[in-house]
């Protein structure tokens, strides 16, 4: 004869509770993947606001040719009109859903004083170039203000990684939140309780972050 085992009321609700773990977990790590994608652009804007990373300074020429040109930074590298100009690199970067996670993406727009794109320029920055003087452009330096000597023939553009930077702080501070941890937390309260608290609470917070980058 076979023996029918009867299920208690709680543990029927606990199994019911527990098959909700996956979709909510998969919904909460994305939006802890959007959260670090959204950290990493907050982290660079204010990286290059403040200067926070202690890239190289602007040479003299270069401030002084900002200054009159009227911009509101003029000694801040790669912030000279401050954050209002949408095609400066400040603005440059965006998030945008993949299969498995979010993506941090350079824009592809011009910048607003160059014919190369947001995601060209920033390159160059990021790694820095090395410049070969032509004539033309030996003239056209001189005329803004900028007076290279007879014997130089190469500018250098030294590299401000501040996006890598940025990365890298990212990382470091999720490191320390342990995604984990969180998500083990608002495990036991759906298994315990059955409320979800918790897991709304993480969504809810990075969705709001969210807009102003996609």
């Amino acid at each position: 004869m076979a023996i029918k085992a009867k299920l208690s009321t709680n543990f029927k609700a606990i199994q019911s509770r527990m098959r909700r773990l996956p979709r909510l977990v998969e919904e909460t790590l994305d939006s802890f993947a959007k959260r670090d994608a959204i950290r990493v652009i907050e982290l660079y804007q204010k990286g290059l606001k403040r200067n926070l990373f202690g890239v190289e300074r602007l040479s003299d020429a270069t401030i002084r040719i900002k200054a009159e040109e009227g911009m509101s930074q003029p000694t801040t590298p790669l912030y000279g009109l401050g954050d209002e100009e949408p095609n400066s690199l400040y603005n440059a970067l965006r998030i945008r859903k993949i299969k498995k996670g979010w993506r941090v993406y350079v824009r592809w727009a011009k910048h607003y004083a160059s014919d190369l794109q947001l995601r060209e320029l920033l390159a160059i920055h990021q790694r820095g170039a090395l410049i070969s003087v032509t004539e033309k452009m030996r003239k056209f330096l001189h005329y803004i203000g900028i007076h290279l000597r007879a014997d130089t023939v190469i500018i250098r553009i030294p590299p401000r990684p501040v996006l890598d930077m940025a990365i890298i702080k990212a990382l470091e501070m999720r490191r320390k939140e342990d995604p984990a941890k969180q998500i083990r937390k608002a495990m036991a309260e759906v298994i315990k309780t059955g409320k979800e608290n918790l897991f709304k609470k993480y969504r809810e917070f990075h969705e709001r972050e969210a807009a102003q980058y996609e």
